[in-house]
Order: C-alpha cells, then structure tokens, then sequence
C-alpha cells in the first residue's frame, strides 16, 4: 500500500463511481471526513455512515487493505488525513482541489513514455463520448495547433470505427470523464487485438480503459465535484492533457515553434474556451 500512503483519499475519489452504491456510500463518507474515520471504531463509523461493519470491511478490502485497522493506520500516517488549507473562495475549491490533486498523482515515467508514444504514432484517435467529448477536443485541437494531426471520434459506429483498421504503429487515446459505452469498449478490444498501442486517461484506477492501456494517466476529481457536470469535474484531464501537451513539446522543437506560428489561427484557447462553454451551457 506504500505507493497510494499519501495519496489514499485521492485514490477513493477518483473510484467512487466504480463501486456498489454501498461501498460508494462509504467511500464519500472516508473521502470527506478521514479525521473521524482514522479516530473512531469501525463500529461507531458504521453506525455513523449507517451502514453494517460487514460493509465497512468490504470497502477496505477493494482498496487492498486486510481489514479496518489497516485503513485507519494507513489514513493516519498519510499526508491525506490532515485538513487541508483553504484555498480561498469556497465557490472554486472543487476547481482548486482536481488541478492540485492531479498534479500530485501523475506519474511522471507514465507521462514520458505516453509523450513518446504519441510522438512516434502514425496515426492518432481520440475516443471520448458525453463530459469526455469536449475533452477530446480540446486536445484534438491543441495536437493539431502543434502540427501533429489527430482525429476525434466522436460517434462510435461499430462499422466505422477506424480502430479496426489500425496498427502497431498508430496510437488511441481513450479519455474517460462522466461515461463509456459498450461499442466503445468492444472496439478498443479490436483495436488492441490488431496491435494498436493504447493511452487513456481515466478518474481511478478500476476503470475498464485501464487494463486495455499500454499506458494511463490519472486525473483527479474534487469529493465536492463528483458527479457535477461542470469544470471542477472535468479540471484534472485538462491539466492531465496540458501536461502531456508539453511533455511532447520537450521531445521535438518542432511542436512548439509549429504552436507558436499558429498563435493566431483559429485553433486558439479563445476557440476553444467558447466551445467548451456551449457544451456545458447547451
């Protein structure tokens, strides 16, 4: 458990969506007070989350811990079971947690070596549908800006689907941020089945995409945040994607001086921020 010690709380988060109501019931509970969780018995916890014991160590188990003792000791010596600082105006905590949190969790090794992947590809997709599709865009049209063409599926017909037709030396880039389909999934199978080299970027790590990937990159969402369509919720992949953006610049010069002519084409942050607004005001 030493490499999520620290990074517990952030861990639970980004996975509550994956778990059974009643663990996910649980995991709210340990993500927003882990003062309370790490001070009292899993009996009182239980009876505060109102839920069984049973429950309780269910949930420590998915998390890979032996029982509730190890959860509370873990919680203990972990940097994520101290208060954290007010960062200011309550109204963009959420926004502030998901871009300090998705810092504090990416693996730099993963970041490099899917830099060099996309890099090296031929031929780039991006998969995404619902909170994932303006994602999606948004690195489509930066990867463009840099002079590295990259096409954007956004409608998943099976018959159409381009991840059937590539190979070892493309590459798909799977974004997760609210939802996934089943065609999706199925096609990305295929896709790798032919040899297609996979990077996702995904909120935990118990997504599906995960065990597909070559490499995943972790975003990270405030407790406060989960299940709002609204920017806090998607804050971690856009600076999961800025990151990966300017760890491809440090492998060639070239995307960065192709960007830097591009300043002021119509793949500008200006562009992009006014399609990322109708998305989430339509």
């Amino acid at each position: 458990m030493s490499d999520i010690n620290s990074n517990l709380l952030i861990e639970i988060r980004n996975n509550l969506s994956t778990l059974s109501p009643i663990l996910e019931k649980v995991g709210k509970f340990v993500a927003k007070d882990p003062d309370f969780v790490m001070r009292h018995t899993i009996t009182e916890v239980a009876g505060a989350i109102e839920t069984s014991e049973g429950s309780i160590t269910r949930f420590c188990r998915a998390f890979g811990f032996k029982g509730f003792s190890e959860l509370r000791t873990t919680l203990a010596l972990g940097q994520g079971a101290k208060q954290l600082e007010n960062p200011g105006e309550d109204e963009y905590r959420a926004l502030y947690d998901s871009i300090r949190d998705t810092n504090k969790i990416i693996d730099c090794d993963e970041l490099s070596a899917a830099a060099e992947a996309l890099h090296a590809a031929v031929n780039i997709d991006i998969y995404a549908i619902g909170l994932g599709a303006p994602l999606a865009l948004f690195l489509q049209l930066n990867l463009i800006r840099m002079g590295k063409p990259a096409n954007f599926v956004e409608r998943l017909y099976q018959s159409v689907m381009a991840g059937s037709q590539r190979g070892p030396n493309d590459l798909i880039i799977a974004i997760h941020a609210s939802e996934v389909s089943a065609d999706m999934l199925h096609e990305l199978a295929i896709a790798r089945q032919n040899g297609v080299r996979l990077l996702s970027i995904t909120k935990g790590t118990f997504h599906p995409f995960v065990k597909l990937s070559d490499w995943n990159l972790q975003a990270a969402v405030s407790c406060s945040s989960v299940g709002e369509r609204g920017f806090a919720e998607i804050a971690g992949t856009l600076m999961v994607i800025d990151r990966l953006t300017s760890e491809l610049e440090k492998l060639d010069d070239g995307y960065r001086r192709h960007r830097l002519e591009n300043q002021k084409t119509s793949f500008s942050m200006e562009t992009i921020t006014s399609k990322l607004v109708d998305y989430f005001m339509s």
